[in-house]
């Protein structure tokens, strides 16, 4: 169970940045605002952890080729767009995390890694009910919170908070890159 928690937090986290950042950019921490975008990270990073134990060993060389190209390229695609759109000084934001197909995409590209680690509890012969509901629940509970901070660091902090959020999800499509590829190889020269 420990380590089904500690599994849950460490798949958590980006979404808790993500949570974070879209916090700040809605400057409000209505209970309605806090359940759509926490619920939708937390829903599709239990989906993704269900779809990767169905899939299972068949699936596995195809998803491990090109899940941290596909996170990263959404990533920096929201990031550029929000960030070009507030040097434009556009009244209307691009990131909206209210908008259904801003969170998806958002919700999916950080629970990539979900989609393994289900993949990986098959291998091991684990029933996938209760992690993947430990992980709803931890992704939920930290995002919650990454929204409601994100909001009120957003309403004390003066800055350009649409250009940070941006650059913030580039560095975590980056991040992910990063794993998947420079610290994947040294791991296998380790090996």
């Amino acid at each position: 169970m420990i380590q089904i928690v500690a599994l849950a937090v460490g798949l958590s986290m980006d979404s808790l940045v993500v949570a974070l950042t879209s916090g700040a950019a809605i400057g409000n921490h209505k209970t309605i605002n806090v359940l759509k975008i926490a619920g939708m990270l937390a829903f599709i990073q239990m989906s993704l952890t269900i779809f990767g134990w169905f899939v299972g060993f068949t699936f596995a060389c195809y998803i491990e080729q090109f899940d941290h190209w596909l996170a990263f390229g959404i990533l920096c695609f929201l990031g550029f767009r929000v960030i070009v759109a507030s040097l434009k000084d556009e009244e209307s934001s691009p990131f909206d995390p209210l908008n259904f197909k801003v969170m998806l995409g958002l919700a999916v590209a950080t629970s990539i890694d979900a989609t393994a680690v289900g993949l990986s509890l098959s291998l091991v012969n684990v029933e996938i009910l209760l992690p993947a509901l430990i992980i709803g629940v931890v992704t939920f509970m930290m995002s919650s919170f990454g929204i409601i901070f994100g909001c009120k660091a957003g309403q004390r902090c003066n800055l350009r908070i649409n250009i940070t959020g941006g650059i913030i999800l580039i560095l975590i499509g980056c991040s992910i890159l990063f794993q998947h590829t420079v610290m994947a190889r040294t791991h296998m020269a380790f090996l």
